[in-house]
This record gives C-alpha cells, sequence and structure tokens, in this order.
C-alpha cells in the first residue's frame, strides 16, 4: 500500500503538465481573434460574427484585433510569435498562409511549419469575369480576342502575388496566350473598373460579382469542382477542359505552432461548433463564402496542397512581390 501511494504521489507532477489540462481556462481571457485585414472587410466582418458565439462557447472574453497590410503578412506574422495560451488565434486565409510566403521574401513566417490549424471555416470561388459591353460571351471567345489584341489580355487581380493572378498565369500557358495581369489594391477597384469597361477582364472573388452578372459584367467560369449555386448558369473551369483549377481558396483558425494539441482540439471543437450555426452559415453565404466548417486537419492538407501546386507555378513566372 505504502508502495502504491508513493507512485501516486509521483505522477502527480507529471499529471499536472499533461496536454490534456493544457487548456484554456473558463473565464480567462480575453481571447484576440486577430485580423489581417482593416475594420468593416469581409474578413472582419465573419470575425464579428463569431466573437460572441465564440465567447459563450470558451466561457472567455473574445475580441477582434485588427493588424492589417502586406496582405495579412502583418497579422500572421504577430501570431507566430504569441505565447502558445490559445488566446490569440488568426483568421487567415490561402493568400496569407500559401501565397504570401510563396511571392513576398519580406514574409519571415513558414504557413505550414509555425502555426497549427484549427479549423476551416469557409471556402470561396474566382471568377473569371468581363465588362458587359465585352465582345466576349465566353471563356473560349475571351481567351481568342486576347490572341487577336493585346487590349483584351489584360486581366485585373485583387492584389499583386494573389491566386488569382497565378490562375490567370496558369491558364495563359495553358492556352498559349498571352494574358497580363493588372494587381490593384483590393477588390474594390478593380470591381468599379470592371463596371466602368476600363479593363478587359478580372479574376476576383465570385462574391463580388454576383450582384452585377448578367447587368453589368458577365462571369465566364469559375474555379472549383462544381458550380456555384449563386451563379448555376456559369461553368467551371473543369467543365471546359482545364482541370487544374478545381481546388478553392478557403479560409480558417491558427494558432502559433507552441500551442498544446489539447488547446487546439478545445478550439477546434468550438469553431467547428459555432460555424456550423445557421445564424453563421447565413453570414458566410451573406459574404459569398461556401459555409465549410471542418476540422484544422483538413487546412494542414490544404496547405501542403496549395505549396504543391501553385509554389512550381510562381517560380516558373518568376514573379516577387517585393
Amino acid at each position: 500500500m505504502k508502495r502504491r501511494h508513493l507512485l501516486a504521489s509521483a505522477l502527480i507532477p507529471l499529471a499536472s503538465t499533461s496536454p490534456v489540462l493544457a487548456q484554456i481556462p473558463p473565464g480567462r481571457g480575453p481571447l484576440r481573434l486577430v485580423v489581417g485585414f482593416p475594420a468593416g472587410g469581409s474578413a472582419d466582418v465573419l470575425a464579428r460574427t463569431l466573437t460572441d458565439k465564440l465567447k459563450n462557447e470558451l466561457d472567455v472574453a473574445v475580441v477582434v484585433d485588427n493588424r492589417s497590410g502586406a496582405g495579412g503578412a502583418i497579422a500572421a506574422d504577430y501570431v507566430k510569435t504569441q505565447p502558445g495560451d490559445g488566446l490569440t488565434v488568426l483568421l487567415g486565409t490561402t493568400h496569407m498562409m500559401v501565397m504570401a510566403p510563396l511571392t513576398m521574401k519580406s514574409v519571415r513566417y513558414d504557413g505550414a511549419k509555425d502555426f497549427k490549424p484549427v479549423a476551416r471555416l469557409s471556402s470561396f470561388n474566382e471568377g473569371i469575369t468581363v465588362p458587359i459591353s465585352s465582345p466576349a460571351n465566353t471563356l473560349k471567345e475571351w481567351l481568342e480576342l486576347a490572341k487577336a489584341d493585346e487590349k483584351h489580355a489584360n486581366y485585373g487581380v485583387p492584389a499583386p502575388g494573389s491566386l488569382p493572378q497565378f490562375i490567370g498565369y496558369r491558364l495563359g500557358e495553358i492556352t498559349r496566350t498571352k494574358l497580363v495581369s493588372v494587381p490593384y489594391r483590393g477588390t474594390a477597384p478593380l470591381t468599379q473598373d470592371l463596371l466602368g469597361g476600363q479593363i478587359a477582364a478580372g479574376i476576383l472573388p465570385v462574391a463580388d460579382m454576383v450582384q452585377y452578372h448578367g447587368k453589368r459584367v458577365k462571369v465566364l467560369a469559375i474555379n472549383g469542382s462544381r458550380r456555384s449555386d449563386r451563379l448555376p448558369n456559369v461553368p467551371t473551369l473543369q467543365e471546359l477542359g482545364y482541370n487544374e483549377f478545381n481546388h478553392l481558396e478557403w479560409t480558417g483558425l491558427f494558432v502559433a505552432n507552441s500551442t498544446s494539441d489539447a488547446t487546439v482540439r478545445q478550439l477546434e471543437a468550438a469553431a467547428i461548433k459555432v460555424s456550423a450555426a445557421p445564424e453563421v452559415q447565413e453570414a458566410l453565404q451573406k459574404l459569398g463564402s461556401n459555409p465549410d466548417p471542418s476540422p484544422g486537419s483538413t487546412l494542414t492538407q490544404a496547405i501542403r496542397d496549395d505549396l504543391g501546386r501553385w509554389g512550381p507555378v510562381v517560380k516558373a513566372s518568376g514573379f516577387s512581390a517585393d
């Protein structure tokens, strides 16, 4: 009996450091949800939609912390350096975790190594779009115009080094069309130029084009493996014979790599439950995203796949954002 008592006593310190206990205690906080874009944007709206529900689920105060700049890289770099206590969570995107490290020499983090994915929240389509005044009514017609006249070959993208830029670059390679990307500072100015017919085409999130499709612009094709519910008459690039563009951009939650697995599991369970709530899914749909709540492991695989898919394309293009 004495020996068993001594053995149990010896195990107490081990139990106290067990990952199972390394979770966010109720009432502690606040938990900061770090957003790499300004207040009022779609990422910020999504974050603020999540805060109250995460607060109730985790029993900690939740605040939004906007740290905008460099396409979200400033926010990601900040979260990377924070303590792994689960109280600093990044709202991350494909651009922040994949494209920025591939295209920006100044980025000091590795999206695949410096963070632990918590959960995927949503995904979204990119659309190849032309002004309503364009002679092109199909993707094939636009590519033919671009081959015949360089003024039709320009396509706007929301930011330099963004995924739409390389969708266009790769499409041009496949079709042997000299397409020229024109980077903008966000989707808003690109949308205005498309509406005004001041640029031949644009590749940007479908959400920004839905309300104008058939009226002031024509969405010719989208990426992804299936048609968008919001644009059921627009074909996918896969349907048109281009099979390299099936994977969508995504949004998810991340924490610093030093965070315990137990804390990640706690956050994952809360995030999936919250993002599956009808009102959150409705908010995501209004923002033009496809609700896609899923475990952090899906993001781990998505980052690996995206790096493997787009890394060689970025390298072949010779592009650098800085």
